[in-house]
């Protein structure tokens, strides 16, 4: 959504330029335009995508923390305290990995329209976005928000706003592993997908905002969260088993200051095609234990 509104607010100061030009009254032009415009950002800061950072929250209130700001709904404040004990939990868990977490401001929304004009997927669970992250209050779990503050801090690492720079499968395996979230697939689920020819062997080529658009296309647009979840989780969870959360994060390290395909040659000593079929053997070998 930032992009777009990125996009939108460029094309509109160059209309508002344009138009400045040609107008007889420019002064009257101004007033009237930039009035509108103005009336816009307070609407995006009241009960939009720009609400996290908005000095007053209509119908708000706020918990803290040392590095933590939740933001939920007034007459929701029970579920709020439940929300903020998760949120602390879910900060210990991403810091177990990373060290510490930045500030972080998590807002709770109630619906498809909430999380939308918050900046998000109407139907997600909960995202992360350029100032914070959004939780849908009704699915809101320690799991999905650890999920969320890895992102951010992937991140915060690489000094931008998102974690684009890294590959869908590892910017996605790692929040659900930070997040514990193992519910989606097992071994034996993955080598059914393989047998089926479900699994997908393309994963790893998910770079950039087009490997997001492969990602929201598979989550939203035509859904299957389960099989890329799991199949990520499991992969960065071998990661894990094999080589060690030490090496794991000098790779978060290395591959935030460089190329990740060269980051992941320099740590672990093979390429990220041959670690993929390194993965995809082990899956292969049966019989795996359901957890």
């Amino acid at each position: 959504m930032y992009i777009f509104l990125a996009l939108v607010g460029i094309w509109t100061v160059i209309d508002l330029f344009k138009g400045y030009k040609k107008a007889v009254n420019k002064n009257i032009y101004l007033f009237k335009n930039l009035s509108i415009l103005s009336g816009i950002i307070l609407i995006f800061f009241l009960f939009g995508p720009f609400f996290l950072i908005s000095p007053v929250k209509i119908g708000y209130s706020s918990l803290k923390s040392d590095c933590i700001t939740l933001f939920y709904p007034t007459s929701y404040e029970t579920r709020g305290q439940e929300i903020f004990v998760m949120t602390k939990e879910a900060e210990e868990n991403v810091k177990d990995f990373y060290g510490n977490t930045k500030n972080i401001k998590v807002l709770v929304g109630l619906s498809n329209i909430d999380m939308l004009r918050f900046g998000s997927h109407p139907k997600a669970n909960g995202a992360g976005t350029v100032f914070g992250i959004a939780i849908r209050e009704s699915k809101a779990t320690s799991n999905i928000i650890a999920h969320e503050m890895s992102h951010k801090n992937l991140a915060e690492i690489s000094n931008v706003k998102t974690s684009a720079k890294f590959p869908r499968w590892f910017d996605e395996g790692l929040a659900s592993y930070l997040g514990k979230m193992d519910y989606y697939k097992n071994e034996q689920d993955l080598k059914d997908d393989l047998d089926r020819g479900m699994y997908r062997k393309d994963i790893t080529e998910w770079k950039g905002i087009r490997g997001i658009f492969q990602w929201l296309n598979l989550t939203f647009i035509k859904p299957n969260p389960r099989l890329i979840y799991g199949q990520t989780y499991l992969m960065v969870k071998y990661l894990f088993d094999e080589y060690g959360q030490e090496k794991v994060y000098d790779l978060v390290l290395k591959a935030s200051q460089s190329n990740f395909d060269k980051a992941f040659i320099e740590v672990f000593g093979i390429t990220v095609n041959d670690f993929h079929k390194e993965f995809i053997q082990y899956i292969e070998r049966s019989p795996h234990k359901s957890s």
